[in-house]
């Protein structure tokens, strides 16, 4: 009786054993690629005018890795891993982590930053380890996803830790003095300049040179009125001396379209026009396509600003529904809107709005960010004016 206990107790120990071994033995190597991943940015997604989702950024490509060989490198854009679209940096990190060693996938790049418009596919086969010589900088997988960590502003001694009491009641507007140029006009930042105008058009371009805000009225012919969008292309080779790559068209309210673009020189930015019977209606902006997170938004509150009192000019109308009331002019507000006005429902999508001073000074401003319920003169924009806040009405005057 003892031997046979003996030997049960053998057995459950030595299933034990092979039960422990299975449950820690590591799991099979996945593949190595030597890619990292990182969230599109604004720059980059505007440097490829031909990718339809917003793709995953290559943040980082290890040295002697399957990338490496491959010939990818930082800064390409992933439109898509073996036939499916990315949308997400996280995507691609889970595609690519799942795939083994010896696995072969195809990248779809746009490598648009060093001059390539079009999508090209690179093939690369997983190794199962990363080179020995590799630095290693942790036992788990790398990240492959970057995260910005918001830093809180300074703050005064004995101040009020709560973020809105330390911004204050007031805001700190962008100013847009206004700008002149025969019987057309517009606000933009200072130093910037008229660059070109006529009876029907205006272009404005910062001191820099490299934000250019432009608005035009043009009457078409029978032909060029059946197809605006090729005539609106034309004009964009022309004016800015490069072959551009147009985006998908985007239909806007109260018959606007428009379509963001690149090209060839490394400007990005977008056109939205609106035919009126013969009569095109066009507002341009063009920036650096390095520049275009901090660039187009104010590029978009300079250009859609623009007018011309021209003959070409449609006739004024009522207001619309979902016009913002920092989207319009002071003119539109009480009745009177033009073709600016129109198009000016686009900054909302940009977060974008205008207010103005009693003397008429305007301002670009975030409507969601700079309302304040607490002003000394009732819920509304304010800013600070010797010592005090003063509140600032919505709408633009030029």
């Amino acid at each position: 009786m003892a031997r046979l206990w003996f030997g049960v107790i053998v057995a459950i120990a030595l299933g034990a054993v092979t039960v422990a071994w299975l449950v820690s033995r590591p799991p099979p190597a996945k593949g190595y690629s030597g890619l990292e991943f990182a969230r599109t940015t604004d720059a980059a997604y505007a440097r490829a005018p031909l990718m339809n989702a917003r793709g995953a950024l290559v943040s980082g490509v290890a040295a002697e890795s399957p990338a490496a060989r491959a010939g990818i490198r930082p800064g390409a854009v992933v439109a898509a891993i073996d036939g499916t679209q990315i949308r997400s940096a996280r995507q691609a990190s889970d595609i690519i982590r799942s795939r083994s060693a010896g696995e072969r996938v195809t990248l779809t790049l746009y490598d648009e930053a060093r001059g390539a418009i079009h999508p090209h596919d690179i093939a690369l086969t997983f190794d199962p380890t990363p080179p020995v010589n590799a630095k290693v900088l942790t036992v788990h997988p790398p990240r492959t996803l970057a995260k910005e960590k918001p830093v809180p502003p300074v703050m005064v001694a004995n101040a009020a830790w709560s973020r809105k009491l330390a911004h204050g009641v007031s805001i700190r507007p962008r100013a847009m003095p206004l700008l002149k140029a025969g019987v057309c006009s517009g606000v933009a930042p200072e130093r910037w300049q008229v660059r070109d105008f006529g009876e029907s058009m205006i272009h404005l371009v910062s001191d820099t040179g490299g934000m250019h805000a432009v608005y035009k009225l043009v009457r078409l012919n029978p032909e060029q009125r059946k197809g605006p969008s090729g005539y609106v292309s034309g004009l964009l080779h022309a004016m800015f001396k490069s072959p551009v790559t147009p985006a998908p068209m985007e239909q806007r309210p109260f018959g606007i379209e428009g379509f963001n673009f690149g090209n060839e020189d490394g400007a990005a930015g977008f056109v939205l026009f609106r035919l009126n019977k013969d009569v095109l209606s066009a507002w341009i902006v063009a920036v650096p396509a390095s520049d275009i997170g901090w660039a187009m938004p104010i590029g978009a509150g300079v250009a859609l600003s623009l007018r011309c009192q021209s003959e070409l000019a449609p006739a004024s109308r009522p207001r619309g529904k979902g016009m913002a009331r920092t989207s319009v002019s002071a003119r539109c507000l009480a009745g009177g809107c033009e073709d600016s006005d129109f198009a000016a429902t686009y900054l909302d999508k940009l977060r974008l709005g205008y207010v103005h001073a009693k003397n008429g000074d305007v301002f670009l401003v975030n409507p969601r960010r700079d309302f304040w319920l607490s002003g000394r003169d009732g819920p509304g924009y304010y800013r600070q004016l010797g010592g005090e806040n003063e509140k600032l009405e919505p709408g633009r005057t030029n």
